[in-house]
């Protein structure tokens, strides 16, 4: 293996994996997450039925319930899922992201859409 081939690697890595905003564990670690709420900025128009959801949480079991929010919409509900996907559809621009849960749960990974990222702000 090559030295761009290990960069290649830890660059998928990194963009498949993080923790709003932009977990300082390196590694991203499993964490204990109630709720979580993050601004992220649509580079483009990102559509209901996108082949890519704008977030995928994984969670332990016995999984994850509650409420997917976009822009104070309600745009999901979900039980016990241990492998969330949310679709959901933003324009052009930042958005606000909430995710409640109904009790606290262990999120293993997250990723993003690769057309969203984190906000400035």
């Amino acid at each position: 293996m090559n030295r761009y081939s290990v960069i290649l690697m830890l660059t998928i890595v990194a963009r498949a994996q993080h923790f709003p905003p932009l977990d300082q564990d390196n590694p991203p670690k499993s964490r204990q997450v109630h709720g979580l709420s993050f601004c992220m900025t649509a580079r483009k128009s990102i559509p209901l039925n996108s082949a890519m959801p704008l977030f995928t949480f994984e969670f332990d079991a016995p999984g994850a319930t509650g409420y997917a929010y976009l822009d104070g919409k309600q745009i999901m509900t979900f039980k016990n899922a241990q492998h969330l996907k949310i679709y959901g559809e933003a324009g052009v621009g930042d958005h606000r992201f909430n995710l409640r849960l109904t009790k606290p749960t262990t999120n293993t990974k997250m990723s993003s859409n690769d057309d969203f990222k984190y906000c400035k702000r």
